[in-house]
């Protein structure tokens, strides 16, 4: 097999395990049960964090993007969650004041030196949807149960991206240590 062919499989198959992934979600969203539905409000960025973390990603890749999801989920609630509840939703319709908030959780995101790359995006991300939800929720935030949601729906996407990289096709462990062999 020629350098081109070989290429244009690697990116074949990517885009086949991203496509699932993302089928993944969609289903979850759609199709889960209703306790799972219910805390998942934020599928788009569900669909933004497979797509992060499956493309051109081997099994140990996802599970380290799970492990970064983790990293980052605990990254934003602790101070979005401490944040709400001193500050309260309701005086966050001051979009200054939101936008103050988002950039203070991100400069802490962004201090730490050891925290991996892939984390910060994500940990960004959550930032900025916990508080613009609250922007936008206004007095009907839950304090506590709005950055589960954004948690959650992250964690669906790592959850899919490992499903994804589970799937036998097309990259059988088999046929490849078979063809190596040869």
């Amino acid at each position: 097999m020629d350098a081109p062919q070989a290429l244009w499989r690697l990116r074949l198959g990517s885009a086949f395990r991203t496509v699932l992934a993302c089928t993944i979600v969609g289903c979850t969203t759609l199709y889960g049960p209703e306790h799972v539905r219910s805390l998942l409000t934020f599928p788009a960025f569900s669909y933004v964090t497979s797509v992060l973390i499956v493309s051109d990603a081997t099994l140990g890749d996802a599970l380290r993007g799970c492990w970064h999801v983790f990293c980052a989920s605990i990254q934003v609630m602790l101070p979005s969650v401490l944040a709400l509840w001193i500050i309260g939703p309701t005086r966050f319709s001051n979009v200054g004041l939101a936008a103050m908030a988002v950039a203070l959780c991100s400069f802490l995101i962004a201090l730490p030196g050891s925290t991996h790359l892939m984390a910060k995006r994500i940990a960004f991300g959550q930032t900025v949807i916990v508080y613009v939800g609250t922007v936008i929720q206004g007095d009907d935030t839950d304090v506590l149960m709005h950055p589960i949601h954004v948690a959650s729906s992250c964690a669906l996407g790592a959850l899919a991206s490992v499903l994804a990289m589970l799937f036998p096709y097309p990259h059988l462990a088999y046929r490849e240590a078979s063809i190596s062999k040869s």
